[in-house]
């Protein structure tokens, strides 16, 4: 590391806001938690020993069900998508935004928080993204759902017992729906933060960052680790080279790292 490098001023690292996160899982957990009450109240009693399964194949008549319900959430989300990124984008932004601006006025410095293509380029691939995930939800969910209650049906045995497990079923296939939500909410929401505050620095003039570590996790990367210890610098347009890739922090799956901007004086 050059001498000029070694007395570079930071600016306090990137931050990620724990509010946008809890903001876009509960947008998403809304929609799941409703899908999940109409699929469960529309196949159970089809299910169940009552009249209504009586008279027809119960395969057939759940088949039929999960078909229509499957067309009428994935329209849903497809609807609610685009609003749902498009606000996580913004939210995203501003918090983006906020943390730098409070970081210079800290340190006496006024930033030029001009919009620049690069960054209206990245809000709009982070809507797209994001769109693609919300859209794929219901699509994984339901096939998951049929594979789920056909391979239950396929077993035979008495309406009650069958009943029982298919419910329980509904209660693990929703835990692993709202992980997954929780995990898009947390994923890209680093995602985000990392590629709008970097265009952001960009355009501000900053040029560099330097590694931080999350300290968290139950299973560090060790080159993450050691990035952060060595307060590794890297190029803000490039990503710093890790494992033999360039890489933005929080840009990886479960990475919390972040980064302090250099300042270029």
């Amino acid at each position: 590391m050059s001498q000029k490098k070694a007395k570079s001023k930071t600016l306090r690292p990137v931050n990620y806001n724990a509010g946008n996160m809890i903001w876009y899982q509960h947008q998403m957990m809304e929609l799941v938690s409703q899908m999940q009450v109409d699929v469960k109240s529309s196949v159970m009693p089809i299910i169940e020993d009552n009249p209504m399964a009586m008279d027809a194949n119960p395969v057939k008549l759940v088949r039929h069900a999960l078909q229509k319900l499957a067309e009428k959430w994935i329209a849903r989300f497809v609807e609610e998508s685009l609003p749902i990124a498009a606000k996580f984008t913004a939210k995203t932004t501003a918090a983006a935004d906020r943390s730098l601006l409070a970081s210079a006025r800290k340190d006496s410095m006024t930033i030029n928080m001009q919009w620049t293509p690069a960054m209206l380029e990245k809000q709009e691939a982070i809507i797209s993204e994001n769109v693609a995930l919300i859209r794929s939800i219901p699509a994984q969910y339901f096939t998951e759902v049929e594979s789920m209650v056909f391979r239950s049906m396929a077993k035979g045995g008495d309406r009650k017992t069958l009943s029982d497990e298919i419910e329980a079923s509904f209660g693990k296939r929703f835990g692993i729906t709202r992980r997954r939500a929780e995990f898009i909410a947390k994923d890209q929401t680093r995602k985000a933060t990392s590629a709008l505050s970097a265009a952001r620095q960009q355009a501000a003039g900053i040029r560099e960052g330097e590694w931080v570590h999350s300290g968290g996790g139950n299973q560090p990367r060790h080159s993450h680790v050691k990035a952060g210890k060595e307060r590794k610098r890297f190029d803000l347009s490039k990503g710093c080279l890790i494992d033999g890739e360039y890489i933005m922090p929080g840009q990886l799956p479960h990475c919390g790292c972040t980064w302090k901007p250099v300042l270029p004086f």
